[in-house]
């Protein structure tokens, strides 16, 4: 049996997000112990890892929220950074503590290793999605002409989201968590997702888990993981992303087999269980190599 410790902190009361899915992963993978501790104070009491996993959860914003005595995470460490592109030093900083560093993006992977990360700990290590928060039943009738779940964060998403308000009034926004997000996307007849930069966000899997049909912001990196207009439909530009949305309200058979398809690619290999195998499988591979084939 072999221990893991997973850092993140939820003492604002909010639990969600990439640290609860490892979490939730790691206690039903065979062959592991996990534990959850908040990345604060002495934790000798709780003895000794065999991998301590650090990931991301935003909290170089919560400095000045939550009191912290300095902590640096036990070795041997794996570090899962998703906001890169929000908070780029901090990371990078954090990053040199662990043994093994997992980017959500893969700019990020090129970046550490130009200042100073060496490249033999880095790994391109893309956002997913749990299919048991995000599930693609019940079948919904389409109420919604467009849906956006989020927050606007930024003046492009604002923009982007004001054009497609006009150009479509039956819209829904708002934001939701698991099955009641999925429930907004299994009622949209399209789903839309803009790019903070050029990140493949989290919404793009949770979309395409549900069932749902997803015309997203193009950026890099996508056409390494998706066909356009096979697994979902991408546009360059706010006109192009109303004139797709205008065609495929007008072709629903289209419109489902693409969404259907962008489904059973995202179970089959986007799922949380994927990534939480990739960084074991990298950081204890003694452990891979007993339990791989329970890990079908």
């Amino acid at each position: 049996m072999k221990k893991v410790f997973i850092y993140y902190d939820n003492r604002l009361g909010r639990n969600d997000g990439s640290p609860l899915y490892y979490w939730n992963v790691l206690k039903n993978l065979p062959g592991i112990e996990v534990t959850h501790l908040i990345p604060n104070g002495d934790i000798s009491k709780f003895g000794k890892a065999d991998l301590n996993i650090w990931v991301d959860w935003g909290e170089d914003a919560l400095t000045n929220i939550l009191n912290y005595t300095p902590f640096e995470c036990p070795r041997p460490s794996a570090y899962v950074t998703s906001d890169t592109h929000l908070g780029y030093e901090y990371r990078l900083n954090k990053a040199k503590e662990f043994d093994y560093v997992f980017c959500n993006q893969k700019r990020a992977v090129e970046e550490f290793a130009r200042d100073g990360i060496s490249t033999e700990k880095l790994h391109f290590h893309m956002h997913a999605v749990e299919p048991k928060a995000y599930p693609n039943k019940p079948v919904a009738i389409k109420k919604y002409d467009i849906g956006f779940i989020g927050f606007v964060t930024f003046k492009k998403r604002a923009e982007m989201l004001d054009r497609m308000f006009k150009e479509f009034p039956n819209f829904f926004f708002g934001q939701r968590l698991f099955e009641n997000a999925a429930e907004i996307f299994r009622k949209s007849k399209i789903v839309f997702n803009t790019a903070a930069v050029d990140d493949i966000n989290m919404r793009i899997f949770e979309t395409l888990a549900t069932g749902s049909f997803l015309l997203t912001e193009w950026v890099e990196t996508l056409p390494e993981q998706f066909e356009n207009k096979k697994h979902l439909v991408w546009y360059k530009s706010m006109d192009e992303a109303v004139e797709l949305a205008k065609y495929y309200f007008e072709h629903e058979k289209e419109r489902e087999e693409i969404a259907r398809a962008g489904m059973e690619e995202v179970l089959a290999k986007h799922t949380y269980r994927h990534r939480v195998i990739k960084v074991l499988k990298t950081a204890m591979p003694d452990w891979y190599e007993g339990y791989k084939d329970q890990l079908i």
